[in-house]
């Protein structure tokens, strides 16, 4: 008995899609793309932040005024000067320059 085998390949006739297929999937397509389009702009915000307020909000901003106007150190020895004093010292002393390098090739 002998098997021979079947060849499909020359059954089967692909055939391009037609146009009026293809015009379906692209109405198909900007209609889906359009519908997205219209809910999303009906989606609702997420709220805001609601900004602390209360005891805990002044204290956390007393403390942070208290420390950017006024001298102090850490425990860790790192010290602090108020704002305006630091913005006076880098005019009188001006910013560090570093020299230019020559252009590399």
């Amino acid at each position: 008995m002998s098997y021979r085998s079947r060849s499909y390949e020359s059954q089967v006739q692909v055939q391009p899609p037609s146009a009026l297929r293809i015009m379906t999937a692209l109405v198909v397509a900007v209609v889906m793309v359009s519908l997205l389009i219209l809910l999303a702009g009906r989606l609702p915000f997420p709220p805001q932040p609601l900004a602390q307020t209360g005891p805990f909000a002044t204290e956390y901003v007393a403390r942070d005024t208290a420390l950017l106007t006024t001298y102090g150190n850490t425990l860790e020895g790192q010290i602090h000067i108020p704002i305006s004093r630091a913005m006076q010292l880098i005019v009188e002393r001006g910013l560090p320059v570093r020299d230019n390098p020559s252009p590399t090739p």
